[in-house]
């Protein structure tokens, strides 16, 4: 499980927003958020710096958090 929904929610971006900034479809985005598709670690870190740079101060451990 991920936090980008509730991460990019609390930044009040859509997922084309975040789309946009990391490189990906909208619909990549719903999938990485649904966990149906698990995202690269390059895609990972540039969804966190979108996150950051939206002003939630986050890492990617926030974001992905590690399974355990």
């Amino acid at each position: 499980m991920n936090n980008i929904k509730a991460l990019r929610d609390k930044a009040g971006k859509t997922q084309s927003d975040l789309a946009a900034v990391v490189g990906v479809t909208q619909g990549a985005v719903a999938h990485y958020e649904k966990s149906r598709r698990k995202p690269g670690l390059t895609t990972c870190r540039k969804i966190t710096s979108a996150i950051n740079g939206w002003g939630i101060n986050c890492s990617i451990n926030d974001v992905f958090p590690p399974e355990s």
